[in-house]
């Protein structure tokens, strides 16, 4: 047997060995983005039913071939925000507000640089009535993770006010800022929800009047 014959056969056996590899390979991707397709399948059928006193099935299932997949733990907190919204009056609300807030914490830990986890993690907190120290730490982390983003403003500012005496001096004085230069929407949506919290008079005292007059008259 000649070398080139050796040469000859040890290149087909690399060849079909890469192909078995390469096919391998190929069959995992088709795996890995069925799973993606599938989980987001459930996500999407999740959001999309009513909210009812019990378990979201499509959510649970999502969960179950997950693992740490923010999406499905933010999908889960909306969820348990929602349900325990049914009836305030409800044993089970605090506990449904709980396990939202847990969700939130889950998201944030496998995905710590998106700043809207930390904000439906604020949200939470407020409806718990949490102490100020827990507002405020809350705050800090939002603040620092994204300082400048926009679309934050609506939902931030509405939490900012009405939890305001909860909030420490900078706090307060960042978020009359943000408020300040907001337009006139979110202005106006923000105001009306800190008016409802008893909190409007922040507003109307440490504003201009120009920008404060048609609302605090």
């Amino acid at each position: 047997m000649t070398i080139a014959t050796v040469m000859a056969r040890m290149t087909t056996a690399q060849i079909l060995k890469s192909h078995r590899l390469l096919s391998i390979a190929l069959i995992i991707l088709a795996i890995a983005a069925a799973h993606v397709f599938v989980v987001a399948v459930l996500i999407e059928a999740g959001k999309a039913s009513d909210v009812q006193d019990r378990d979201n099935p499509w959510l649970n299932v999502a969960q179950a071939i997950s693992w740490n997949n923010p999406d499905v733990y933010a999908a889960q907190a909306t969820f348990y925000r929602e349900r325990a919204l049914l009836d305030e009056f409800d044993s089970f609300h605090t506990e449904y507000l709980n396990t939202s807030l847990n969700y939130w914490q889950q998201a944030q830990a496998a995905s710590p640089l998106w700043p809207y986890y930390q904000l439906g993690a604020l949200d939470i907190e407020v409806m718990l009535l949490s102490p100020a120290d827990v507002i405020q730490r809350r705050i800090t982390s939002l603040l620092e993770l994204a300082p400048n983003e926009r679309g934050l403003d609506k939902i931030l500012l509405q939490l900012a006010f009405i939890a305001w005496p909860k909030l420490n001096k900078n706090q307060q004085a960042y978020m009359l800022k943000r408020l300040k230069n907001s337009r006139f929407g979110v202005f106006e949506f923000v105001f009306r929800k800190a008016k409802e919290a008893g909190n409007h008079l922040a507003i109307c005292i440490n504003l201009p009047w120009k920008k404060v007059r048609r609302l605090c008259k």
